[in-house]
């Protein structure tokens, strides 16, 4: 089956000075025949866990969603406390708007999400950097809003990590922008003020679902590097 072949019901193409986006819907029909396009990020690859993989090729009322998103930071925003929002809730309500779904929508289920930072400097200047992901739903205790933390450095100009979140957010909750947010803190280097320091790509993967379901497991290896 060819590119062209395959019918999906929404496909966006976005860029301009700062940012491009990309973004494919399509449902479950048809997962299993995208798999190796250009925005892969498969279930297999991402949601390496058999049971929920298992439950997602199960259910009929589930729309699969993979966007990816460029961020051009400035260096002003290296230091201290960033952040860059995973979900967008006026976007998400415009994307089950295009589905023609028998049933309501009722959550966003988060899979995978891949950040990788490039470097808008040399390669060999030593500059540890500092990423986390977390759900700033969560506002007591804080250290219970981390989903996954990782250090790295951008001394060879390029750094890379995998998270499986796994859980499921009500699309009525007011504060879905803050179930996924990316944080980050970078030394090692100061840029003149205006100066980009570098790119962050966010690729992601989450289920628009008709129904909630909770996924138990043990011990998951949550990061890649």
């Amino acid at each position: 089956m060819s590119e062209d072949d395959i019918k999906v019901i929404s496909k966006e193409d976005y860029q301009n000075e700062e940012s491009s986006d990309q973004k494919i819907i399509f449902d479950n029909t048809i997962f299993e025949q995208i798999k190796g396009k250009e925005l892969d990020l498969s279930v297999e690859k991402v949601l390496e866990i058999p049971t929920l993989r298992n439950w997602f090729k199960r259910q009929k009322d589930e729309y699969y969603v993979v966007s990816q998103k460029e961020h051009i930071i400035d260096c002003k925003y290296a230091r201290g406390k960033a952040q860059i929002p995973i979900l967008n809730k006026r976007i998400i309500n415009k994307e089950i708007q295009d589905i023609i779904a028998k049933t309501p929508i009722k959550y966003v289920h988060l899979g995978g999400t891949e950040i990788l930072i490039k470097a808008y400097f040399r390669e060999g200047i030593d500059t540890p950097i500092e990423l986390y992901l977390a759900d700033d739903r969560i506002i007591h205790p804080i250290e219970k809003s981390v989903i996954s933390a990782v250090r790295g450095n951008l001394i060879y100009q390029k750094f890379t990590f995998i998270i499986i979140a796994n859980y499921s957010v009500a699309i009525t909750d007011r504060n879905i922008d803050k179930s996924l947010v990316l944080y980050w803190k970078m030394s090692g280097i100061e840029l003149a003020p205006g100066s980009k320091i570098f790119t962050a790509r966010c690729k992601n993967l989450y289920i628009l679902s008709t129904k909630h379901k909770v996924t138990a497991r043990n011990k998951i290896d949550k990061i890649k590097i």
